[in-house]
């Protein structure tokens, strides 16, 4: 007899929120992070990808600036990247777009810094740079 009890769907809990501070453009804000499930992450993946073929071989290639954008907007609750006053605020159409923006006024390691907390909270227990180097080699 197999035990399957703890797979039995009502066994799966429900993702929190969590609340970080954060600091951006050299002040700290609280944000709100949700984790986005494994199909999420699939589908913005594969939003990312771009396949070209090189002597018959097929290449798949992973924008991973694209995709560290889209994990960010998907996870990150408060402020909502999708929120239309806020990005008027800014000048821009769209949560990458809004994304980009704050970027500007953000230094590198904060940005860094935001990717690895929300990195932390959809279960990764390596950095994005790590990764990207282990996938290089």
């Amino acid at each position: 007899m197999s035990d399957f009890q703890d797979f039995l769907m009502d066994d799966f809990g429900e993702v929190e929120i969590v609340e970080k501070t954060v600091k951006l453009g050299g002040k700290e804000k609280k944000m709100k992070f949700k984790p986005i499930t494994a199909a999420k992450g699939d589908e913005l993946r594969k939003s990312c990808r771009k396949i070209s073929f090189h002597k018959g071989q097929k290449i798949i290639e992973t924008d991973q600036d694209a995709y560290m954008a889209k994990i960010i907007i998907e996870t990150t609750m408060h402020p909502d990247f999708k929120n239309k006053e806020l990005q008027s605020s800014w000048g821009v159409l769209g949560a990458e777009n809004l994304l980009n923006a704050m970027k500007v006024k953000m230094l590198d390691g904060e940005y860094s810094e935001l990717f690895s907390i929300v990195s932390e909270i959809n279960g990764y227990d390596k950095s994005m740079n790590e990764l990207i180097e282990e996938a290089k080699n």
